[in-house]
């Protein structure tokens, strides 16, 4: 008997010793051993092929993740929950995530401070190879004040300029940013990535300033996107993928050449490389792109009994809330009666943000109430205007590098997208372009400064209508009456509408006026630099929008505080600097 339990004792002891021989063996393999836990639905397990970008979509787009960050402080920006990267592995977060007692607030306190970074850690300051402390512009002008104001302007780039940093990221941790090629030029105050069409009117800005190396740099992260993803996101967070924002790619390279071949600075060799680039990467991205808006976001309207023609709309493809506004969008939701009602408010929300206006009233059936929204149904002005001038650049480039049956087909886009332009958006009761509604075949009732952008584009109006005709009936009142042009005149306490005014409008309509009306384009200009200088006079900052009514007073309303930095401000100011020089400064 004795014998027969030492037997048995060293056969268990050497099957424990195997055992954990084998356990330490598939812990060097890091598989996973997953317990069941009674009562509780497992997560699905983790793929370890997946690569970041999924795994960073899974976690910022989920439910209980947002959930949780928001209960530790119920003020919290619905921004700043998805701008956080992990501090671990992301398999653990999501493993601690499914464990977590949404109803024990320690439990979710110690699980940010143990899984989660504070916002934007993994976006840091990058250093401009390019800057200038006093750009050649400068000294061109002999004001004092405004020299010095330029100077000031122009030091807003180094803290502007950022990088997205992976090493502060351990293995396996993942970030809402997208990777990018080069640094970035942010808009500013809690928008701390880049922004699509944001970026147009900051390399306007830099191009003034002398800064070619940091406009490629812009302008390459770009094709880096369309190449990826076929398309330029929103802005380069994985929250921004399902969007995108007005294509202005095209004109900013377009820009970049441009300033290039009449540069005098560079030599024949850097020309021609610049040449290369526009004409082969670049213009192969602007191919690409345009097929990602004719495929995905187009509707065919009828325009006679036998013809019909093509245009663009803006559509967004979720419809689901906003990480990135999670919080806010349930509540926009909160009165909706059924799913699909919801599902159609959440995809006309997004959608109105792939448009760059979020939010207007212009959006809205009824322009006082946001549960009206119907951005999904309207085929907007503004963004077949920009359509119309992506097709001609296409041609010209395409032109320019030889392949004339491209240009001819692009030439021939563009003629055709002219005439809808004019025959499908014209109309006659407002003596103005408008968005259509293809849904129920209505205009929409109300003035936007973007009624008016087929002229930035050089489209004419139809029945002999001139141009300044346009502008006199729809613009010279609020010209005389404010400190720059709103964007509506509808005061519904969202941020495009009235008494708000944007940097990019202005920017539109004073180089479309100065075509034909000098004084009546400085005018205009010395309105809105006179806000913008009063209010770095008083707080030394550069806002996002500004107020019509007082000069220098932030604008305010939509979902967040007005934001200061800010880029696209930055690029336009430098711009009607650079247009009327020492004129502008009116004092």
């Amino acid at each position: 008997m004795k014998l027969h339990n030492l037997v048995l004792g060293l056969l268990v002891k050497v099957i424990l010793d195997n055992v954990n021989v084998l356990f330490n063996e598939l812990k060097k393999l890091q598989l996973k051993i997953q317990l069941p836990t009674f009562g509780a639905k497992q997560p699905k397990p983790i793929d370890n092929k997946q690569n970041a970008l999924q795994l960073a979509q899974q976690l910022y787009f989920n439910e209980k993740f947002l959930r949780v960050v928001k209960l530790a402080n119920q003020n919290v920006d619905s921004k700043s929950i998805v701008d956080r990267a992990t501090k671990r592995p992301v398999e653990q977060v999501f493993r601690a995530l499914h464990a977590l007692d949404e109803t024990n607030l320690g439990q979710i306190e110690k699980f940010i401070d143990d899984y989660l970074h504070e916002p934007g850690v993994e976006i840091v300051a990058a250093k401009l190879t390019d800057w200038s402390e006093e750009p050649a512009f400068v000294r061109s002008l002999h004001n004092q004040q405004l020299i010095a104001f330029a100077k000031s302007l122009n030091n807003q780039w180094v803290d502007l300029y950022k990088q997205f940093d992976s090493r502060l990221l351990p293995n396996n941790c993942v970030s809402s940013h997208l990777p990018m090629k080069y640094p970035f030029v942010v808009p500013g105050g809690r928008f701390i990535e880049i922004y699509y069409w944001d970026t147009y009117w900051t390399i306007e800005g830099l191009l003034v300033c002398g800064m070619l190396q940091t406009v490629r740099h812009s302008i390459e992260n770009f094709v880096e996107f369309i190449k990826k993803f076929g398309f330029i996101p929103n802005g380069s967070r994985v929250y921004y993928l399902n969007r995108s924002q007005p294509p202005y790619f095209s004109q900013m390279v377009m820009r970049y050449y441009d300033f290039c071949m009449q540069s005098t600075e560079l030599s024949k060799e850097q020309k021609d490389e610049v040449r290369k680039f526009v004409l082969g990467e670049a213009l192969e991205c602007m191919l690409k792109e345009h097929q990602f808006w004719m495929k995905n976001r187009s509707v065919d309207v009828r325009i006679s009994d036998r013809r019909c023609c093509k245009l663009n709309v803006f559509r967004a493809n979720t419809t689901g809330p906003r990480p990135e506004s999670y919080f806010e969008d349930l509540h926009t939701a909160k009165h909706m009666d059924s799913s699909e009602q919801k599902e159609k408010l959440y995809l006309d929300i997004a959608t109105a943000a792939e448009s760059g206006i979020d939010f207007s009233s212009r959006w809205f059936k009824d322009p006082m109430n946001m549960n009206t929204i119907q951005t999904s149904d309207l085929i907007p002005v503004d963004l077949n205007a920009v359509m119309y001038k992506t097709e001609l650049i296409i041609s010209d480039l395409s032109r320019l590098s030889g392949d004339l049956e491209t240009a001819r087909k692009f030439k021939m886009c563009s003629l055709k997208r002219k005439f809808a332009i004019n025959k499908v958006l014209w109309s006659a009761d407002m003596n103005c372009w408008a968005d259509f509604n293809f849904r129920t075949n209505q205009f929409t009732d109300h003035f936007y400064v973007s009624n008016l952008s087929p002229l930035w584009f050089d489209i004419k109006p139809p029945n002999n209508l001139k141009e300044t005709d346009l502008i006199e009936l729809h613009l010279t009142s609020s010209i005389d009456s404010y400190h720059g042009v709103p964007y509506s005149f509808i005061k519904s306490s969202q941020q495009w509408d009235f008494p708000n005014i944007w940097a990019p409008n202005q920017h539109n309509l004073i180089e479309f006026i100065h075509k034909f009306d000098h004084e009546l384009a400085l005018k205009l200009a010395r309105k809105f630099f006179s806000s913008i200088y009063k209010g770095w006079e008083s707080s030394r900052a550069f806002y996002e929008k500004y107020n019509a009514h007082t000069p220098g007073e932030r604008g305010h309303g939509g979902e967040y505080q007005v934001q200061s930095g800010f880029g696209w401000t930055n690029g336009v100011i430098f711009k009607l600097i650079e247009l009327f020089k020492d004129d502008i400064f009116e004092y």
